[in-house]
């Protein structure tokens, strides 16, 4: 018998561990983690929630200088810090670097957007105070910002929001247009003109 990690539309990192053994990972979008059941599991599609939940003390402190790998986790004080870019270290404290290192925050609503990370298919980041969510696996680039490639990331459309032209929608999303709720059939990119009444192959009335 074993526990899955069952991925949902975004990566989930997670950390398995026994008494004398760790592991860690990411159970990508489309995949499963399969996790005996005598191994304690710490799972969680947000990496600044992931972090917080680790136990600092399996964790080897973060060294004072070298070269650290994305994804890498190191004990830092009293907490666990995440290598968000490859990098040489030179001893800033994870917290006044915020583009290197994911370290948790009470009052971080989620991770900005930056240059040089890689990113997965359902990895979320936020650009000019906007959600975007990853659609294709890619490492960022200063001339790919979100809205420059839609081919590589789609606005998140939170729940039943106001339906807008040049948004990628996915199936399941909602949407109220003319005070109707709606809800996505295919993705697609809206258009002028593609108003959800207007198109029922795209949008199911609720």
């Amino acid at each position: 018998m074993s526990t899955k990690i069952l991925p949902t539309e975004r990566p989930i990192r997670y950390c398995v561990s026994t008494s004398d053994e760790i592991l860690t990972g990411i159970t990508h979008v489309g995949e499963l983690t399969g996790v005996a059941p005598e191994f304690e599991v710490v799972a969680d599609a947000d990496p600044l929630a992931f972090v917080a939940a680790l136990p600092p003390e399996r964790f080897e402190p973060l060294p004072d200088s070298g070269w650290l790998e994305q994804d890498a986790l190191y004990r830092y004080g009293a907490e666990v810090v995440m290598v968000r870019q490859s990098h040489y270290r030179t001893g800033h404290a994870p917290r006044d670097v915020p583009a290197l290192f994911i370290v948790w925050r009470e009052d971080a609503a989620g991770l900005d957007w930056i240059a040089g990370e890689r990113v997965y298919v359902g990895t979320r980041r936020f650009y000019d105070a906007i959600e975007y969510e990853c659609l294709q696996s890619h490492v960022t680039q200063a001339d790919w910002t979100p809205p420059a490639v839609p081919a590589l990331w789609r606005v998140v459309v939170p729940p039943s929001a106001e339906w807008q032209p040049y948004t990628a929608y996915v199936i399941g999303d909602e949407v109220l247009y003319a005070g109707l709720l709606y809800r996505c059939r295919q993705s697609h990119t809206s258009l002028p003109g593609w108003e959800p009444p207007n198109v029922p192959a795209l949008w199911l009335p609720l």
